[in-house]
């Protein structure tokens, strides 16, 4: 070999090993990128909502295999899947009238505040999947989701009857009854709201980064069992729970508070609307409140939603329409005017009842909300501040 020939082929040797290495760390990149995980996940708390959802662990939880082999939790899938299902089909109607009827600007660091939501994350994330923050309050407690670990499988079988208990009313009407709900959220198997929402954010294919305890008052708290306490029949207890988008980055936040929102409950925290309503202007949805904000009793919360937020999506429980028939609030009305169910016929609004007749061409609202969940009889009040 003469000198050229040798340089070409050391060239040529070199330029080899080059490609090499470049696609080496294209293809090493490639795969990289097809399992990214954008954010970092509690892979225990994730595989119990799966498996409470009838979802197979994934990615694979080995200590889970002595469950998901049983025929109870195989019967479980199926429910759950066939109930998804037809959930999914009205989340996806929902999701389109979304699109085309709610604008949300700045929703990436916008809060949505949901007051008397009980667990249901299934609507607020369906109508708001873009917030950064979710703020609920009820009277349920939150609760915790069940250690697998210690779960015999006998007790493990009775959790999923517990679970299809708890999704029955939600699956079937899109809202959770009170009076079932403090049954089915006090089983000796599912305890509180967690293991519901948690079993909702794995229906919707969200992952659990964290679930923490939050005690926004532990000086009231503490004090809340001294003998001379002036305190409300219920604890404020609370819990956050952080969860992400497998396929995108960042982390979403959710908060559940327990306490009684009554004004004469809420005077021994006086600091809690405050904090709910702290993130201005907010996103409140209001949906199946059983008419509480038409009660005197809940005046501050009332106050609280229509200073702090500049969109409300609601039912006709939700704020009087007299409150939002007014400057600076424009709304749109959905659906159609229905007369509350019994016994909550006080709550009839004549207002909102002419507003509908007065608009013959009203839009539509193609999917139940509300107690009015038959034969499009729901009603919904989109309003904005202007």
């Amino acid at each position: 070999m003469n000198l050229k020939a040798e340089m070409n082929s050391i060239k040529f040797l070199q330029w080899l090993r080059l490609s090499v290495v470049v696609g080496l760390l294209l293809a090493g990149r490639d795969s990289q990128a097809a399992g990214t995980e954008p954010q970092e996940f509690n892979r225990r708390a994730t595989a119990t909502a799966q498996l409470l959802a009838g979802i197979m662990p994934n990615p694979p939880e080995p200590a889970f295999n002595r469950f998901t082999e049983l025929d109870a939790w195989k019967e479980h899938q199926k429910w759950m899947t066939s109930q998804w299902a037809l959930v999914r089909g009205r989340l996806n109607t929902m999701e389109t009238w979304r699109d085309h009827e709610v604008k949300v600007t700045g929703a990436a660091k916008k809060t949505m505040l949901y007051p008397f939501s009980g667990p249901d994350f299934i609507n607020a994330y369906a109508l708001f999947p873009d917030h950064a923050r979710y703020v609920f309050f009820s009277l349920e407690r939150p609760g915790a989701l069940p250690d697998m670990e210690s779960v015999t499988t006998v007790q493990f079988i009775k959790l999923l009857t517990d679970v299809r208990g708890a999704f029955r009313d939600i699956f079937e009407r899109n809202y959770f009854i009170t009076s079932y709900m403090t049954k089915q959220l006090t089983t000796p198997w599912v305890r509180g709201t967690v293991p519901v929402m948690a079993t909702m954010m794995a229906l919707m294919n969200r992952r659990i980064v964290r679930i923490e305890p939050i005690d926004l008052f532990p000086e009231l708290n503490r004090a809340y069992d001294t003998p001379d306490a002036k305190r409300p029949r219920l604890l404020l207890r609370g819990v956050r729970v952080d969860f992400a988008n497998p396929a995108a980055a960042g982390i979403q936040q959710l908060y559940y508070f327990s306490l009684d929102a009554t004004d004469k409950a809420l005077d021994y925290y006086p600091e809690f609307l405050n904090w709910v309503g702290q993130y201005k202007p907010a996103t409140a949805l209001i949906k199946s409140a059983s008419y509480l904000l038409h009660d005197g009793q809940f005046a501050k919360t009332r106050a609280t939603i229509l200073e702090s937020a500049d969109l409300v999506v609601q039912d006709d429980t939700g704020i009087p329409y007299r409150f939002l028939n007014q400057a600076p609030w424009h709304v749109k009305l959905f659906g159609r005017y229905s007369k509350p169910i019994r016994p909550m016929e006080y709550a009839y609004q004549k207002d909102l009842e002419s507003a509908f007749k007065a608009a013959p061409d009203q839009a539509d609202l193609p999917f139940p909300f509300g107690y009015h969940w038959r034969s499009k009889q729901s009603a919904l009040m989109l309003a904005h501040r202007q």
